[in-house]
């Protein structure tokens, strides 16, 4: 069967292959238009899921002497307590402090600190 449309001549084939092509770009533009307006949320469970450093060492890294442990668990209670979390049990093994952070009564995350470092990541 032959279909004529402006002096061309079509077969039935043309026409459903055009139709098809047609129908998968308005399926993939209809997906990219969807996963694009799809907000994207972190994981709020990790407060600090890719490592932060503590603000008293200066930038990053760079603290000018290691902290003592007293010294660095205080650190870390008042960077948690800015951003409205507490700090549970803090262990203290070398040059790290293991600790457990709670929003409410809730661990919401477990962090490892680098008292020589001033880095902040979680273990969790």
């Amino acid at each position: 069967m032959k279909i004529f449309h402006l002096c061309e001549e079509y077969s039935v084939i043309d026409v459903m292959r055009t139709g098809m092509k047609s129908v998968c770009m308005l399926l993939l533009s209809s997906f990219l238009i969807v996963v694009l307006l799809i907000p994207v949320h972190a994981e709020e469970d990790r407060i600090t899921p890719y490592g932060d450093y503590c603000k008293e060492c200066g930038s990053y890294g760079t603290c000018e002497k290691m902290m003592s442990p007293d010294d660095a668990a205080q650190a870390l209670i008042r960077y948690y307590r800015d951003k409205g979390y507490s700090v549970g049990m803090i262990y203290h093994k070398g040059r790290f402090l293991r600790a457990d952070i709670y929003k409410g009564n809730e661990q919401v995350d477990k962090v490892l600190f680098d008292r020589k470092t001033g880095r902040i990541r979680s273990i969790y």
